[in-house]
């Protein structure tokens, strides 16, 4: 098999006939294929790159049809190209000589043209990491087989002054620390008088300049995307100069989790950052609460959970499987039985990561009703990683089972506030929710409902529980109004199902608060 993929993307045989599929997605998902690490793919990628438009069966059904035209046009060469019911690969491998692409990378692949975002900004990146690695020096070069983004982080210090070197530097390290926990990354901190070469090299980087007067610490923060240093958010700090105050500064968690955020979404629309943009595009996906957003999820999970990343995509497997589970009143054995062998297997690829443990705590405590070994996990999670906020979260819920909801309070709180900046930080406001109706605080309960709601207009639970709130304190015309949104999401819902036995209300049932509202639908 001859390819070239330098102008026209064309396959023949040894005979020189021409065997290149006729059809332009047919032919992006071969170029795919072949220009892939160990030329193999899983299909849930490579139909996301390609179908990310359609629904699962859609996107399934397409696949399949041009994977049946691609074998029809390779003719003889078809023997090469191999699937099973998870992934497609090539095998003898095929070579694809780089020297081909030349020096301007906009030549390669350049008559496929698929309308999916997804493939322009796999092809985009493809051209990146080719101007890149044609153009640096061996030595600098990273292997491509490892397909892992690297994050520049650089410090710039208007001088030499103590404060400033330190609040930079501490807070490079805080972003780097967070994102280790959300996936495979190669993270570099360097001041501006070192990585100078290494700059060309970074599939992202973040730049934290920093300058003192006033007895204050100031710091600009900016993520550039590449390849042409595009400005893709910005944020600003203040800190006193007295560096115990940086340790507990909720506008210092903030900053760091809103540049974390902006890194990851940078990377999720990178293909070259593989699973990575999986698991991050699925943890999206979960948040949106909607059976076609999880099936989604899904389908990107199992692409990724045969990577670097599998510890952490199965974890989040099973909590696709507990969130199908209590938001649409679906708990089978079934379900529990696979949510179970998901985070059992996440363990022991990655027992040590905060994010698996904590979502392995949830899925013991709410589906087994195992809290001790839940208050393990959440544990053992915190202990790793006191700022996480889903660690936060996990020994929060494992506090209200055990019956000590003043400090379950305490910690969700602190979840809440360690969330801040992230963009599904509305789960944790809800957390607070629970944990203020546990102690009696209707008004705090309300306010956080309230507080998820803005952030989150969409998010069911946010709805339910303000539906639920407002009734029982006798304001009707509130509930009403809130229960018209929810029935946007819920067409069948009515104000009598919050007292049915298995409506996702369970904090209120759980405290007694169900009786409460009986009266109110008289």
């Amino acid at each position: 098999m001859k390819v070239e993929v330098r102008g026209p993307f064309r396959v023949s045989d040894e005979a020189g006939t021409n065997r290149t599929p006729k059809g332009m997605r047919e032919r992006a998902l071969l170029a795919i294929l072949l220009l892939s690490p160990g030329q193999r793919r899983s299909r849930a990628w490579l139909q996301d790159k390609l179908w990310s438009d359609r629904s699962p069966e859609r996107a399934s059904v397409s696949f399949r049809q041009a994977l049946s035209h691609i074998r029809k046009a390779l003719g003889p060469l078809a023997r090469r190209l191999h699937a099973d019911r998870s992934a497609v690969w090539v095998e003898p491998k095929v070579v694809v000589d780089p020297s081909s692409l030349g020096n301007d990378v906009d030549e390669l692949l350049d008559d496929i043209d698929v309308p999916d975002a997804e493939f322009e900004s796999w092809l985009r990146d493809l051209r990146h990491r080719h101007s890149i690695d044609g153009h640096a020096s061996p030595a600098l070069r990273r292997p491509v087989a490892l397909n892992r983004p690297l994050v520049i982080i650089r410090e710039q210090a208007a001088s030499s002054e103590p404060n400033e070197r330190f609040t930079a530097q501490w807070i490079a390290q805080r972003i780097a620390g967070e994102l280790t926990l959300v996936g495979e990354i190669d993270i570099r901190i360097a001041s501006d008088t070192r990585l100078v070469q290494m700059d060309e090299l970074g599939d992202v980087e973040i730049v934290i300049e920093a300058l003192s007067a006033d007895q204050q610490t100031y710091l600009l923060l900016r993520t550039l995307g590449r390849p042409h240093d595009r400005c893709v958010w910005t944020g600003r700090l203040h800190l006193p100069a007295i560096k115990s105050a940086i340790w507990t500064s909720q506008e210092a968690t903030q900053i760091v989790n809103r540049a974390v955020g902006s890194v990851s979404d940078l990377l999720a629309l990178s293909g070259r950052a593989g699973p990575f943009a999986a698991v991050q595009r699925a943890v999206r996906r979960i948040h949106d609460f909607d059976r076609f957003g999880l099936e989604t999820a899904d389908r990107l999970l199992m692409g990724a959970q045969d990577g670097d990343l599998s510890g952490l995509a199965m974890a989040w497997r099973g909590f696709v499987r507990l969130t199908l589970a209590l938001e649409f009143r679906n708990v089978t054995t079934e379900l529990r039985d696979e949510a179970v062998s998901f985070c059992d297997a996440a363990m022991a690829r990655a027992f040590n990561h905060p994010v698996v443990m904590a979502l392995s705590a949830q899925v013991k405590m709410k589906l087994c009703g195992d809290y001790d070994h839940g208050l393990y996990l959440a544990q053992r999670a915190t202990e790793a990683s006191d700022q996480n906020p889903y660690a936060l979260n996990a020994l929060s819920h494992a506090m209200v089972f055990r019956g000590d909801r003043e400090r379950g309070y305490a910690v969700a709180d602190a979840a809440r506030q360690a969330a801040d900046g992230l963009s599904n930080s509305f789960s944790w406001d809800m957390q607070c929710c629970f944990s203020a109706l546990g102690l009696g605080m209707i008004d705090t309960a309300l306010e956080q409902a309230l507080s998820s709601h803005r952030k989150m207009p969409f998010y069911r639970p946010a709805l339910r529980y303000l539906v639920a709130i407002y009734l029982l304190t006798g304001r009707r015309a509130e509930a009403e109004h809130y229960a018209g949104r929810l029935r946007l999401l819920e067409p069948d819902f009515a104000l009598r199902l919050l007292v049915e036995a298995d409506y996702p209300i369970e904090t209120f049932r759980s405290l007694g608060l169900v009786e409460g509202l009986r009266p109110m639908l008289d």
